[in-house]
């Protein structure tokens, strides 16, 4: 194992347990079974640990698949140099100052320009305010936290406390600096928590845009320097009414997709996980924004995505902030190899859709997409056909689903079962639904399923539509969440004959 160790002149200690990179040549992905590397995360704590004097312990190459440094009996157990490590340079600076402030560097893999702050215990109703179990002493918490908190809010950055990593489980590495494992049997555990009442010891989960080389990478090394005084020497509480951001009421749920000759995209917002925001240039490519509410608001934190409803039952979607520039369309089959290739860009979107019929109690409805994609100053005229619905998806699996322009006045969207006869969608012409009740789909071979799709679809009038679609941009997922990590493709898709994309098309469980 190989770890890189600075010394430093102030009582501050930076740690990056998961700063290191999976081998691909030794380690070929397997689906489902990896946990990602945190990137960036040790590049950025050198540079940390050069503006601010800290002393730091990072692990710059190892593969955290082979063991997890921040869990306590696994590196105990698999690496205990890395504690053995962290034991004398938190020694050294607890002698040499009679304290300590630990900050353990952490990837969330959020685009936001966030961090969330856990101090190892669960948030109480002021997330400033802790009891004995956290991993900090309440003056620090009342009183260094809030100068950091609000350097981060001064340059657009959300900061949060335990709204999605407290620290708190009890083999992360920040419970050595509770009173958890004073008492421990193995020595090297004891030792490291013996200097817990010296050490204030935080977590940072740091999204994507904190970590990657760039502006807002060099906003939070400055907010870090702002708050060093406070770091080193906490200062007393200053009276302070807890700062909670709300989730603005108006925000709604939906899920919107356009196509166009120049970009087309994908747009949706959750109210309980966050939103996504995807873009597809002609040229090729993608960006990306990803994003957890963890109440904060668009006016809390810059890079919010924001839809709203709009007269005549139309959506305006409104972003600012970081968006992720990957080079192909394949990051989501591999992400952690994804991510390495992506940089980031600077994105300002205004888009409005406005529907085809206007019926506020309409789930979905086509419509025309129209506003400007400002990337690194430069801009997009949108001129596109859309969709928009909301409600949960429907429960059939495997799946085709899409949603197309067929005509100058005829839309269509369905979703069909894979492997049986199980149908549902509508055929939209001049404003007038028909039911689908059936149909099937013939798609490609292979791991490009949608390259063709062929599709024939059965109406509740007796009449069939027959259509022959071709992927412009495909997306290819792996979703691992559940015991079988299933395949979903996406792709902005053309009809036979056309030129221009009609719509998306999603694959599901191929």
């Amino acid at each position: 194992m190989r770890l890189v160790v600075t010394t430093g002149t102030r009582p501050l200690v930076l740690v990056a347990p998961h700063g290191g990179r999976r081998d691909a040549a030794r380690r070929p992905w397997t689906i489902g079974n990896l946990r990602m590397n945190d990137l960036h995360t040790a590049e950025l704590t050198r540079e940390l640990a050069a503006r601010t004097g800290a002393s730091a312990v990072i692990n710059a190459e190892h593969d955290r698949n082979d063991v997890d440094l921040n869990r306590i009996s696994a590196a105990h157990e698999h690496a205990p140099a890395f504690l053995d490590r962290l034991l004398h340079v938190l020694g050294t600076v607890v002698a040499r100052h009679g304290r300590a402030t630990l900050l353990a560097l952490h990837g969330w893999n959020v685009v936001q320009p966030v961090v969330d702050v856990g101090l190892g215990c669960a948030p109480g109703d002021d997330p400033l305010v802790v009891g004995p179990r956290a991993a900090v002493t309440p003056r620090f918490a009342a009183g260094a936290l809030p100068r950091f908190i609000d350097a981060c809010d001064a340059r657009g950055i959300g900061a949060t406390v335990g709204a999605r990593y407290p620290a708190r489980h009890r083999e992360n590495l920040l419970q050595l600096f509770t009173p958890r494992y004073r008492d421990d049997e193995r020595a090297l555990v004891r030792a490291l928590a013996a200097l817990a009442p010296a050490v204030d010891a935080l977590q940072l989960e740091l999204g994507i845009a904190l970590r990657w080389p760039g502006r807002w990478r060099d906003a939070l090394v400055a907010a870090c320097e702002e708050s060093l005084p406070a770091f080193l020497a906490p200062p007393d509480p200053t009276p302070r009414v807890a700062a909670r951001p709300e989730i603005v009421p108006d925000a709604v749920a939906r899920r919107l997709q356009f196509t166009s000759a120049d970009v087309s995209g994908l747009v949706a917002l959750d109210r309980a996980r966050g939103g996504r925001l995807l873009l597809f240039p002609a040229e090729g490519g993608l960006l990306l924004f990803t994003g957890e509410r963890i109440g904060l608001a668009p006016a809390a934190v810059t890079g919010a995505l924001d839809l709203r409803e709009t007269a005549a039952a139309g959506v305006a979607v409104r972003f600012r902030g970081p968006l992720l520039r990957f080079p192909d369309t394949t990051p989501f089959l591999d992400l952690e190899t994804g991510l390495a290739r992506a940089t980031l860009a600077d994105a300002d979107v205004a888009l409005d859709f406005a529907p085809l019929h206007g019926d506020a109690a309409r789930n979905a409805d086509f419509g025309v997409v129209r506003g400007v994609v400002r990337v690194d100053g430069v801009d997009q005229a949108i001129a596109a056909a859309g969709f928009t619905e909301d409600g949960p998806d429907p429960a059939i699996w495997p799946r085709l689903r899409a949603a197309l322009r067929v005509g100058e006045k005829t839309h269509v969207a369905f979703t069909l079962a894979l492997d049986g006869d199980a149908a549902s969608g509508f055929l939209c012409t001049d404003g007038a639904h028909v039911a689908i009740v059936g149909g099937r789909a013939v798609l490609a071979r292979g791991e490009a399923a949608l390259e063709r799709v062929e599709v024939t679809l059965e109406l509740a009038d007796g009449a069939r539509l027959d259509l022959a679609a071709h992927a412009v941009h495909r997306l290819p997922v792996i979703r691992a969440r559940g015991a079988t990590p299933i395949r979903i493709e996406f792709a902005a898709c053309r009809l036979d004959g056309e030129t221009c994309p009609a719509g998306w098309l999603e694959a599901g469980g191929i």
